[in-house]
């Protein structure tokens, strides 16, 4: 393994543990009556979490794809009744993420792969995973202002 490789992917585990850590931060502020708020024309939060959670179980088979491995199933998923239970399925998915990510070589990390109609690498995939955290925390807060 190269430094150029280990230290690329501590960069982007940092940023995906401070992303999560973010969106958590938001949701530990919501009560569960506030999954029901929503913005004019605009999904409510309990769907905007519910489609972070459908994402990241996609870039988890994205990541898997790539590193040639099995895609780990996240626990739970479904419409979401509360926000601890929107919490746990959030460590879930990031759980299976993590454990794809282990079949992530220096080989695979960097390597472009087409998934459907784009190309990605491991490495674009976690940047999107850390980018989607923010946007959606951002949007949460938005929200909640409105």
């Amino acid at each position: 393994m190269s430094s150029e490789f280990d230290s690329d992917l501590q960069e982007l585990r940092s940023e995906l543990s401070a992303s999560r850590a973010e969106l958590l931060g938001v949701i530990q502020s919501l009560k569960d009556a506030d999954l029901d708020r929503a913005r004019r024309g605009g999904w409510t939060i309990a769907r905007v979490l519910e489609h972070v959670i459908q994402s990241e179980s996609m870039y988890t088979a994205a990541v898997a794809a790539i590193a040639g491995a099995s895609a780990p199933s996240p626990r739970g998923g479904g419409p979401l009744g509360s926000q601890v239970e929107a919490a746990q399925q959030l460590m879930s998915t990031r759980e299976a993420l993590d454990s794809a990510l282990a079949s992530a070589t220096e080989e695979n990390f960097y390597r472009l792969q087409r998934l459907g109609h784009e190309e990605y690498s491991i490495a674009s995939v976690l940047e999107n995973v850390a980018n989607h955290d923010r946007e959606h925390a951002e949007q949460i807060r938005r929200t909640l202002t409105a």
